[in-house]
């Protein structure tokens, strides 16, 4: 069985930890035998000048439609959990279907529609086609913990005199803060990550990972390995830390009884 996992990982990882060694690697010619450590290829990144602009252009879309999906994945999974009414699983299956579909066809659905209302393409469009698969990663993360959460806290504090919108700032946000920050994390990795959605959404300008797409229509250089290391660790690193803060999302016992009173302060 152990044989068998490290067989897994391997598979998984390996083509990326190839790419890292030769990112770091003195020759040109990806080949062995190694010809001695060099930063020569993350300087000759990050001093390109429309690689920095690709990389500035990636991170405002994901921002962006990080918090875009974290105000309306919070409120819809307020509504599911909260609210009674017909449909409600139907409801939820077509907030899912923009995770299940295939990244292509997503990405012809919405321009078709963008065209049809006349909006051309560019960082409007590529974050309205992010935002329509990390709203409902960030709705069904912070749902699995509003599931979990004690409702009578919020009655208690509702009853002390505090409002539905103190409550929820002082009493259920901070129950599932750790869930929200965790649906935002991957968000942003998928939104960050994306290429086949944006690459029918983009216009002149264009994410980090459509860039180095570009680099490699013609040919690959030490420097493409170097961007996707620095792309490949990005993401391991939000996906270890938004599993380690569902985890630590889990109900808490200890300084339940004060969480009412402090509502009313």
């Amino acid at each position: 069985m152990w044989l068998f996992v490290v067989g897994v990982f391997a598979f998984l990882y390996a083509p990326m930890a190839v790419m890292s060694v030769f990112s770091v690697n003195a020759s040109k010619v990806q080949t062995l035998p190694f010809s001695g450590f060099t930063g020569e290829w993350y300087r000759a990144l990050f001093h390109d000048a429309p690689m920095q602009d690709a990389i500035r252009f990636g991170l405002q879309v994901s921002v962006t439609t990080v918090v875009i999906g974290a105000i309306v994945g919070v409120y819809l999974a307020l509504v599911v959990d909260r609210l009674a009414f017909p449909g409600k699983n139907v409801f939820q299956a077509l907030v899912a279907v923009p995770l299940g579909l295939p990244g292509i066809v997503l990405g012809i659905s919405l321009v078709l529609v963008f065209r049809a209302v006349g909006i051309a393409p560019g960082y409007v469009t590529i974050v309205a086609g992010h935002a329509t698969f990390v709203t409902p990663l960030i709705m069904f993360v912070v749902l699995q913990r509003l599931r979990s959460f004690d409702r009578n806290l919020e009655h208690a504090s509702m009853d002390l005199g505090a409002g539905w919108l103190r409550t929820f700032w002082h009493v259920t946000l901070p129950e599932i803060r750790l869930a929200v920050i965790a649906g935002c994390l991957l968000g942003f990795t998928m939104s960050f990550d994306e290429i086949t959605v944006t690459l029918f959404l983009a216009g002149n300008q264009l994410t980090l990972p459509l860039f180095v797409w570009t680099l490699l229509r013609f040919g690959f250089t030490p420097e493409v390995n170097a961007a996707f290391t620095i792309i490949g660790t990005l993401s391991i690193v939000s996906i270890i830390a938004a599993v380690v803060l569902v985890t630590r999302s889990r109900p808490r016992r200890r300084g339940r009884n004060v969480m009412a009173e402090e509502a009313i302060t």
